[in-house]
């Protein structure tokens, strides 16, 4: 691996002490945080010394949805690891057992009687916190194998472990404890590390000027992916000189950032929407650091795009700088209509507009397109009775829903009632085999028709996002409807427009049902 070196000898402090820690690397994607987490893998996959062997687990494609999942996936990966080095333990982890973690239990257990230690990097951890459903009974469970001393833990994710833990439940587990309080970060190529990327010109026989050698660190910022994008357009042309001078870097970032503006892009995207404003006034000028807080600083600092020089925050990625200039006009429009609360009132309404205008097909049902409209153009004078609308919206959607999915008589056919009988539900909403009259009794039909856990999906068309939607905005609808029952809350504007932009979601995703509805017929 080329460069980062100052990193693995800190990651290889935590792991080859006597005492072990459990090592959390952060950073933001496109850094190299995966090339970093494997080569840590392969380092101590052969290393007798400090580990019998390593587990590496790429959790972004893993196919991880539930604590069954993650914990058969550990065993499989372990299993195969051991299999080389003790067979004999590797066969206690039978993967078909409903209690695996028991298992898992007895191989560290056995491991840890005769000194042995397993390393198990776990890449993408962010992934599976934030997309699956993963429960506190998971982390800790975890928890109690990774206090055994055959297990260490190194976890990457783009940012810290407690802070992307998508439930409350989840974020409260011990299992983060575990974890040296300093996480590792990865972020911009020091001086060293863009040397060490330098390596192959040299041993080419091409050699840099020493202003060439400060204009490489001016146009990346030490940003991996542009170090290696402008490295690579040097070694097309270093065949015409063996010697490389400024004019020569300046010629290839230019080339660069008109030949590869998507990787720069990219990096742009991968900004949070204040971190993006903050790039684009740092294109124009430096900044004060007392005009910025600690976190939005670091984040400008670490991902190479800005330095501090006395008390001043300036631009140090000339390609990041040339980019946030061309987005500048933008990003000043968006803070202009929405950048205050009174600029988000005075604009909203026309945002949604729009948006509906995006969505909105030949296809779309009018009366459907008809209630959206009206509950955006009521957003202004009275919220509230934006939100009332809402739920003509969704009984409009439910009326189109069963015109697709349900003969004309509205029959509930027989083979739907018998497998879900037949799963074990009760107290089906049906009337005598006929669709209910009560629009909740007829969501919980269609969460039933769309799959659940317990019941494959029946519908022809509607997909679950959809009855996701309809269910949210019926909700919604009866909170309407009832508002004299709850005279302590006020609907305000903020609150009516994000349930708006939920009822222009569902005319895009219902028109896209009913679309395929339509050809197939």
């Amino acid at each position: 691996m080329l460069g980062r070196t100052a990193l693995v000898r800190r990651i290889e402090s935590h792991l080859s002490k006597a005492s072990p820690d459990h090592v959390s690397v952060v950073g933001p994607a496109y850094y190299g945080k995966s090339v970093l987490l494997e080569h840590v893998a392969d380092a101590y996959k052969a290393d007798s010394k400090h580990y019998l062997t390593t587990v590496s687990i790429d959790l972004r494609h893993a196919g991880i949805r539930s604590d069954g999942d993650f914990k058969r996936r550990l065993a499989e990966d372990l299993k195969g690891a051991l299999r080389p080095h003790r067979a004999n333990v590797a066969e206690y982890l039978d993967l078909e057992d409903e209690n695996i973690h028991e298992l898992l239990g007895l191989v560290f257990d056995d491991l840890s009687s005769e000194s042995s230690r397993v390393l198990v990097v776990l890449d993408g951890f962010d992934h599976v916190l934030a997309g699956a459903d993963l429960t506190r009974t998971l982390w800790d469970q975890l928890r109690t194998l990774a206090q055994k001393p055959s297990l260490r833990l190194v976890a990457g994710s783009r940012l810290p472990l407690r802070e992307v833990c998508r439930t409350e439940e989840s974020r409260t587990s011990d299992f983060w404890e575990i974890f040296n309080p300093m996480p590792v970060r990865v972020g911009a190529l020091d001086e060293k590390d863009i040397d060490a990327f330098l390596e192959p010109l040299s041993d080419a026989g091409c050699t840099l000027e020493g202003s060439a050698r400060k204009e490489i660190s001016n146009w990346t910022g030490g940003v991996p992916l542009l170090v290696c994008a402008l490295l690579a357009r040097l070694w097309n042309v270093r065949g015409e000189t063996s010697t490389l001078s400024k004019p020569d870097i300046d010629q290839a970032a230019e080339a660069v950032l008109d030949e590869q503006r998507e990787l720069v892009g990219a990096l742009w995207d991968d900004c949070a929407g204040e971190s993006q404003a903050d790039l684009a006034k740092l294109a124009a000028t430096d900044v004060s650091r007392a005009d910025l807080s600690e976190s939005r600083r670091r984040a400008v600092e670490d991902r190479g795009f800005g330095r501090m020089a006395g008390t001043r925050l300036r631009s140090a990625c000339r390609l990041m700088q040339r980019y946030a200039t061309q987005q500048a006009p933008a990003i000043a429009d968006l803070k202009r209509l929405f950048g205050s609360s009174a600029g988000f009132e005075a604009n909203i309404r026309s945002a949604l507009e729009m948006r509906l205008e995006q969505v909105a097909t030949p296809r779309t049902d009018r009366l459907l397109r008809d209630f959206v409209n009206r509950a955006v153009r009521d957003l202004d004078e009275n919220p509230e009775l934006a939100v009332n609308v809402v739920r003509g919206i969704a009984t409009r959607a439910l009326s189109l829903v069963w015109e697709a999915e349900l003969p004309s008589d509205q029959t509930l056919p027989a083979d739907w009632l018998h497998e879900w009988k037949h799963a074990g539900l009760k107290n089906i909403p049906d009337d005598h085999g006929k669709l209910p009259r009560g629009y909740g009794h007829q969501c919980n039909i269609l969460r039933l028709l769309t799959g659940t856990d317990k019941v494959r999906r029946q519908s022809r068309y509607v997909r679950k996002v959809t009855c996701r939607l309809i269910d949210h905005l019926q909700s919604v609808g009866d909170f309407g409807q009832h508002r004299p029952d709850f005279p302590e809350t006020k609907v305000t504007l903020g609150f009516a427009a994000s349930i708006v932009l939920a009822a222009i979601a569902l005319v895009e995703s219902l028109t896209a049902d009913l679309s395929s509805s339509d050809l197939s017929r």
